[in-house]
């Protein structure tokens, strides 16, 4: 989710992912992340509405990842509900941010809440002081 250009989805074809798949919102990242040759499927799509959320990609992933999009002024909580929609029963939510976020812009308490209403779990999280 917001593949951006690309440097995700070149890092997991290098490790033997085959199939993956990206949307950004942006045709720009999207042509840069295609010159890749890292994606199966490149689609453009502005998240953070649930209730318009393709059908072709509801319970289709058993992993998703995300970087950079739980940032300021980028999406809201709603983007949470995608990654539900999106997933396959026992699937993965992999994503990143900065620590800072996940207070001032809502993400940690929805984040808990979801887990509260047995939506889905927290398996790991991990911290980095800084990183470049």
């Amino acid at each position: 989710m917001g593949c951006g250009t690309g440097l995700v989805g070149q890092y997991l074809k290098e490790r033997g992912f085959k199939k993956i798949v990206g949307v950004d919102a942006s045709k720009g990242m999207l042509d840069r992340a295609a010159e890749k040759n890292s994606y199966t499927e490149l689609k453009e799509l502005f998240l953070g509405l649930p209730d318009t959320f393709p059908r072709e990609y509801h319970n289709r992933f058993e992993a998703i990842t995300a970087s950079g999009i739980l940032a300021d002024n980028h999406l809201d909580t709603k983007v949470f509900e995608e990654m539900l929609l999106s997933l396959k029963v026992g699937g993965y939510a992999i994503f990143a941010t900065r620590t800072m976020y996940l207070t001032q812009y809502g993400y940690g308490p929805r984040m808990n809440e979801i887990e509260t209403e047995g939506r889905w779990k927290l398996v790991k999280e991990i911290t980095f002081d800084r990183y470049d």
